[in-house]
């Protein structure tokens, strides 16, 4: 963690300055200021005494767990920019030809040494470095890529040179643009890697170090996002390993990256892939929340490939247009006198809206989740035993009947219930079914998340089978003798 105290003053104002405190902990940004003259968007240059920080801001905020300054305002901070030399007027940062950051997670994904022992010929022991090559993840516009910046303690004032020397080959992700970017442009770009990887590994926990190369400025600047980056930390496994690994995926991880890029900046599906991401960073969530939030996605996905809604909105326009026909006011007239309605455009509308939002109910949500099921191998249905095994303390018996247990029904009545507030818990999951129905459903919905980097069903499932974290869950999909990839 970083904490900087100086004095700082706002962009584009000659008034005195301010003592403030810049707090920085990976993604974490925290900033207060004893200038309460307003709180409108604006940006702050100060320094303390090593280094300069332009800090973005954006209103107020809360008090955060890191403040040691009192009688300070806080501030919501969106972007920090670190560099010596002028900075551009404004709240945007601009001109910017390249990107690169480190993901920490990255070292145990790629599997490989990027350091290692040698001897010379008179056999003193050495450290060198691996050539390797970079790894293209987009060809271009942007072009991203995997590439190792090899470094050493040469000018590291932690390191005594006279007793120790060290060296490091760091892979960074890297993002050249083909024409320059601004911030904006950069920080999507960061996202949508990390969702990528997230996926990938099983679990992210900060992008780091993420350096600026601006056009017509020699020094670089260092870029701080104040945004929760991470993946799925509530739930790391004992045996913490990566999901997949870059040998089991390198012939395709340029097809996959690339199709996932599309997908990420495909508005169709946007919110359902965000509120996926949200919902499984740092802060602690409730059960009920989680499920209730994975339905709704599981719901919001398959309205956009049946494309539900968009064929609800034609037929609104459709049906008002037929009740103005002859035979329509015919139809129609006696149903709006009866209703105390007079027979006109805003009643015509409402009941043409009525009816075209029966075709989307027309579909029940267990309806919705059964056939997505069906296309991802039917691991909710395969789950549904082991689930109503647990609708009980004590384990049944093999000669007790089997009851009817409708998982699919019981998955939607329980969201309605949390989601709705219903007073009648009937049909409604207990909290160990919940927890378990939970990964059930998560698994689902990163096998359609993988089908939209472009891999196959069967892809998918060989991957999830031997998750750490949803292997209980989805053992169920294992083929007789099918084994891990020892890759």
């Amino acid at each position: 963690m970083e904490r900087h105290i100086g004095l700082w003053r706002k962009e584009y104002e000659n008034n005195k300055p301010t003592v403030a405190e810049l707090i920085i902990d990976g993604n974490h940004i925290e900033f207060y200021n004893r200038d309460v003259q307003g709180i409108n968007a604006c940006a702050y240059i100060g320094e303390d005494g090593t280094c300069r920080y332009k800090v973005f801001t954006n209103g107020s905020d809360r008090y955060g767990k890191y403040r040691t300054l009192d009688n300070a305002t806080s501030y919501r901070v969106i972007y920090v920019l670190k560099q010596n030399c002028d900075y551009q007027k404004g709240l945007n940062i601009e001109h910017i030809k390249s990107a690169s950051f480190i993901i920490p997670e990255l070292v145990d994904w790629l599997g490989i040494r990027t350091v290692d022992w040698g001897a010379t010929e008179q056999e003193n022991l050495i450290a060198v470095e691996a050539k390797l090559p970079n790894i293209i993840l987009k060809e271009k516009n942007p072009k991203i890529e995997i590439y190792f910046e090899a470094g050493s303690s040469l000018f590291n004032p932690d390191v005594d040179d006279r007793i120790a020397v060290e060296i490091r080959n760091q892979p960074r992700v890297r993002i050249v643009y083909d024409e320059p970017s601004d911030v904006r442009k950069v920080h999507n770009d960061i996202r949508v890697t990390m969702q990528f990887f997230s996926l990938m590994i099983g679990h992210i926990t900060d992008v780091l170090d993420i350096r600026l190369d601006v056009q017509n400025q020699d020094l670089k600047s260092w870029l701080y996002i104040n945004e929760d980056f991470s993946y799925n930390l509530r739930t790391i496994p004992i045996l913490d390993r990566p999901r997949t690994k870059l040998k089991m995926v390198e012939e395709n991880i340029k097809s996959y990256f690339e199709t996932w890029y599309d997908f990420y900046f495909d508005d169709k599906f946007e919110l359902i892939r965000e509120m996926y991401f949200e919902g499984n960073r740092r802060k602690d969530i409730y059960a009920q929340d989680i499920l209730v939030q994975y339905v709704r996605i599981l719901e919001g996905y398959h309205l956009r490939i049946t494309n539900d809604e968009e064929v609800a909105s034609t037929l609104d326009k459709d049906i008002k247009d037929m009740i103005f026909t002859d035979d329509g006011k015919n139809l129609f007239t006696p149903i709006f006198e009866k209703a105390g309605w007079s027979f006109n455009s805003k009643h015509a509308k409402k009941v043409a809206s009525w009816i075209a939002s029966g075709f989307v109910l027309k579909t029940t949500l267990s309806q919705r989740l059964k056939s997505l099921d069906g296309q991802y191998f039917d691991i909710i249905a395969k789950n549904a035993d082991d689930i109503a095994r647990l609708e009980k303390i004590s384990i049944p018996s093999e000669l007790e009947p089997k009851r009817d247990f409708d998982y699919f029904q019981r998955i939607a009545d329980t969201r309605n219930y949390y989601s709705h507030y219903k007073t009648d818990a009937k049909n409604v999951l207990n909290f160990t079914q919940m927890c378990n129905t939970i990964n059930v459903l998560k698994a689902l919905i990163i096998m359609i998340f993988y089908t939209h980097m472009g891999m196959s069903s069967d892809d998918a499932r060989k991957i999830i089978i031997w998750d750490n974290e949803l292997h209980f869950q989805t053992m169920c999909l294992r083929k007789d003798g099918e084994r891990p990839n020892q890759e």
